[in-house]
Parts: C-alpha cells; structure tokens; sequence
C-alpha cells in the first residue's frame, strides 16, 4: 500500500503546476469553509499572488485513488503530506484546496509542518449554507464540467448537497480561537473586487 501511494504521489507531483520561483520562506496555507464557500476561488487566488506558493488539492488525491481504486480517508492526506512535503523541500510553499475543518487534517498540516519547518497558516472563508448549495449546484449541473486531475467532480448533485448539510454543524461547532494560525476569516458574499482586495490583505500578512 505504502509503495502505491509513493507512486500516487510521484504522479500527482508530475501534474501539479509548479511557480516559477521558490518561496522566501516555507510555507503552508489551508483553508476552512463549506463546500461552496470559495474555497477553491481563494486558494487559487492566494497562490496566484505568493511567490513560490504551488497550489495542491485533496480532490486532486480523490482522482488519483479512484483511477487506482483505492478508498479515500486517510489515502487522501498520506498523498497530500508526501507532495506537500516534497515541495516544500525544494524550496516551494504550499497553498492547499481542501478543507482543514476535520482535526485530523490539521493534524496532517502540523506533521507536515515538523518534518519541513514551515509555518502554518490558516483562512476561515465563511458563507451561508444555501449560498453554499447554490454555488454549487451551478457547479456540478455545469454541462461543460470535464471532470479530471485539476476539476475533479467528487460525488453526484444531490450527494455533494447533501455533504453540505452534513458538514453544517462541524463548522458551527469549530470556534476560530481554537484554529491554531488562523491568518484571518473572511466573508465571499460580495463583488470579485472586494475578494480580490480581501486575499490582498491575507497576502500581505503571510508576507510579513
């Protein structure tokens, strides 16, 4: 099993887009929110604006493990801590489209964080559930969606809807005071303007 996900991650490592510069110091950067808060969005625009910063996403391992056909789970952060690790060993900084509201990803982040000595960052984008669902749902009734490597589609419509109502009281339940390096929070209800000058500002923080 252990020498499948090396071979997961070698491959996942070839497919993800490297910056092309490395970062003035290593860095991890994980997002908190509901499936549909702008997750994804944020952390694109994050490490579109950090030098170094390589974008790595956990439905990226999803794919890699369904086309091996092994389970998610725990495969999912063992892929995700030896890419990240790698990276961050050579030099880039890592900028993660998951979400690190279950404390076992943060844990992951933090054993990450030990092997390589980069320092941990957190954003909190919060956003209302049926917002959220809305969101989407736009998504995944999208004709146009080619799921694969960078846009993988995780579940049906109704099954990733589902997982929003799921997940509602988890993120209820996480006080921000207990978010180790929580960089800030943030809300995605307004124009891409006022996004782009609100990662603007997380940006400037990390850069410190």
């Amino acid at each position: 099993m252990e020498k499948t996900l090396e071979q997961i991650s070698q491959n996942f490592l070839s497919q993800v887009q490297l910056s092309a510069a490395q970062a003035v110091k290593p860095f991890i950067l994980a997002t908190i929110g509901l499936p549909g808060s702008g997750r994804t969005t944020v952390a694109q625009m994050i490490a579109g604006k950090l030098p170094g910063a390589v974008l790595i996403s956990s439905d990226s391992a999803r794919y890699l493990l369904k086309e091996t056909g092994l389970p998610w789970g725990e495969n999912v952060r063992q892929i995700l801590k030896m890419v990240a690790v790698d990276l961050l060993k050579k030099g880039y900084g890592v900028v993660f489209d998951g979400n690190a509201a279950d404390e076992d990803d943060r844990k992951n982040i933090a054993e990450i964080a030990n092997q390589t000595g980069a320092k941990v960052f957190y954003v909190r984008i919060n956003s209302n559930p049926e917002m959220a669902k809305e969101r989407k749902r736009a998504q995944y009734e999208n004709p146009s969606w080619v799921s694969g490597f960078e846009r993988f589609r995780v579940n049906t419509t109704e099954k990733m809807l589902k997982n929003i109502d799921d997940r509602v009281e988890l993120h209820r339940k996480l006080n921000s005071a207990d978010i180790p390096n929580l960089l800030g929070e943030m809300e995605n209800n307004g124009s891409k303007e006022e996004l782009d000058e609100r990662v603007d500002r997380l940006v400037a923080k990390i850069l410190l």
